[in-house]
């Protein structure tokens, strides 16, 4: 086939691309949309070798993009910010970012793609939001596109992380639409100890509880991630959880994610968050990111393992 050609908003690191690289889909990216610094240098690393002249231009803030300067394209894809309807959020959707959604809109209604992959956290599907998940599903409806929406987590494709995540499989042919399957789950045979990096300098652990969290019952029960230890007075609180075999939804706020592992509690780095994240084989070149840039954009980002076999599926 020839080569897809894709324009993705909300890059971050370049999930989409490294996805569609994964799936074995020939793909030329035609531009790309991404703010952060930390963001915009993993992604020339990466896909810009000559920074000083880009091959994929950077259009930058999404506000400002004229979809009539920009160059056709089969694919939009975008993980549209999520902190206004995640739990971790303030729920606030007067005034956050999640209303960026009709950017893609008015891009999309212009450029008419063949194909769209949109992304959020599950808490857009919250009863209190269900009027912007309405407008979300009658704009896209309006600007001629069939919807598949399904809730996936990264645990049931191969990848050892609860990462639930909503997709929004976009298709302009009804046929294509109608064909769609969703791809088909995996055993989980990973655990977090299995991608760990043996050369990794651990950072101190900063809680000054952890002995007495260890040793402390916990009124929670959470085999699939064998919580070790909750807070002493009982009440549980994020920052103080640990686990063994399973990563809780790796974010942009937490630093701190704690593993017992091997009788010793540790703290993962931001490459293995990254490899939580389907770089399994460290593909993604991180150089010159700190460690606490490297866990917010891992933890802000797609999974690629997955998003890959959305792929096989959506385009054949």
């Amino acid at each position: 086939m020839n080569k897809l050609k894709i324009f993705s908003l909300f890059s971050g690191f370049g999930g989409a691309e490294w996805a569609l690289k994964k799936a074995g889909i020939p793909f030329e990216c035609v531009g790309y949309s991404e703010i952060k610094p930390a963001a915009i240098t993993i992604y020339d690393n990466n896909f810009n070798n000559n920074k000083k002249n880009p091959i994929i231009p950077n259009y930058g803030d999404v506000t400002k993009i004229n979809p009539k300067n920009l160059p056709d394209f089969d694919l939009l894809t975008g993980g549209f910010p999520c902190q206004d309807v995640s739990v971790a959020g303030k729920n606030n959707l007067a005034t956050g970012r999640t209303i960026l959604f009709d950017e893609i809109i008015r891009i999309a209604q212009v450029k008419h793609p063949r194909w769209m992959l949109l992304e959020n956290v599950k808490g857009i599907l919250q009863k209190k939001h269900s009027k912007f998940f309405t407008h979300i599903q009658q704009e896209l409806t309006r600007i001629g596109y069939h919807v598949h929406i399904k809730t996936l987590n990264s645990k049931d494709y191969g990848i050892p992380q609860n990462r639930q995540r909503v997709y929004f499989m976009c298709f302009r042919d009804i046929k294509e639409y109608n064909n769609f399957k969703l791809p088909t789950k995996v055993p989980l045979t990973l655990k977090v100890e299995d991608i760990l990096d043996p050369t990794a300098i651990r950072q101190t652990i900063k809680n000054k509880r952890l002995k007495r969290i260890l040793n402390s019952p916990t009124n929670k029960s959470n085999p699939m991630f064998e919580l070790k230890g909750d807070t002493p007075s009982g009440v549980s609180r994020q920052g103080d959880r640990i686990y063994s075999t399973i990563c809780p939804c790796l974010n942009c706020t937490q630093k701190e994610n704690k593993f017992y592992i091997n009788n010793e509690v540790i703290v993962l780095t931001g490459k293995e968050q990254f490899r939580l994240q389907g770089f399994l084989n460290d593909e993604i070149d991180l150089t010159g990111i700190s460690e606490n840039k490297l866990k917010d954009l891992s933890g802000d980002g797609w999974d690629i393992n997955i998003v890959s076999k959305i792929f096989k599926e959506m385009i054949k």
